[in-house]
């Protein structure tokens, strides 16, 4: 359908360049000043409709290595606002001790020091499972206890405020992205209520199932919209070492000058 749109818009431009060409030639008595309108408004179609074949999608990557939320302040800007994914624990997690690394939480605990200096609203997006009762929201409270008890070690230096998105239900992943893609742009949409600027907020995007990243990443795809994916070495085994985890931030733009600075 795009192709045929843009067809539909060759034929055009190419029709109004024959007519101006007609008019210039006297072949059409149509007044000096109406035909350099027209020569215009095409001249200014064209213009346009090339800049926008040649605009991609750019994403400005940078790795941070952030122990607590102190010392983020010194490497980047914090954020005042952190949507962060969230992954159901192992059934075993206990909460009144220091979460190990190797728990599939330590990377959303990561992405929350990374900006501790200056977080103020954290959103927690997560997933439901009708049938069960189980999936990450099912988690949300203690979760949020567990954040509130350990400020000190996480870095939060400021009062937060923790909100719990709608959980996601867990049926099709069609569903699903489509749903953490909504969530995550009704934040970004109202972060006025936060009090807040979107270019205040960032998306982590490390937790939570695969369609739920998906959604997460279609959300971010538009200028003053961060997203942050935690990364980290490996193990001789394969596996990630949680121990290096450490977070990467891209900035999106559709801007190949800006993308270039």
């Amino acid at each position: 359908m795009k192709n045929f749109w843009k067809a539909l818009l060759s034929i055009l431009l190419s029709f109004g360049l024959g007519l101006i060409t007609n008019i210039f030639s006297d072949s059409y008595k149509i007044p000096t000043k109406l035909a350099w309108v027209l020569f215009v408004v095409i001249l200014s179609f064209l213009i346009v409709n090339t800049k926008q074949l040649h605009e991609r999608i750019q994403a400005k990557a940078t790795s941070f290595k952030v122990p607590s939320g102190e010392n983020a302040s010194s490497v980047h800007k914090s954020k005042k606002g952190l949507i962060v994914s969230v992954s159901p624990p192992r059934p075993d997690i206990d909460w009144s001790a220091e979460i190990p690394t190797t728990s599939n939480l330590h990377t959303l605990l990561t992405a929350i020091k990374a900006h501790g200096s200056s977080l103020e609203h954290i959103c927690l997006l997560g997933t439901a499972d009708p049938e069960q009762g189980k999936g990450s929201g099912s988690i949300f409270e203690p979760l949020t206890e567990y954040i509130l008890r350990n400020q000190e070690s996480l870095g939060l230096e400021k009062k937060v405020e923790i909100h719990h998105l709608a959980p996601i239900p867990m049926r099709y992943d069609t569903q699903v992205t489509e749903c953490a893609r909504r969530a995550v742009d009704e934040v970004f949409d109202h972060a006025a209520d936060y009090g807040l600027k979107q270019r205040d907020i960032i998306a982590d995007c490390t937790g939570g199932t695969k369609s739920m990243t998906l959604g997460v990443i279609l959300a971010c795809l538009e200028e003053d919209r961060d997203i942050q994916l935690i990364g980290s070495e490996y193990k001789p085994d394969g596996w990630p070492d949680g121990a290096t985890a450490s977070p990467m931030i891209f900035e999106y733009t559709t801007s190949r000058a800006e993308y270039n600075k």
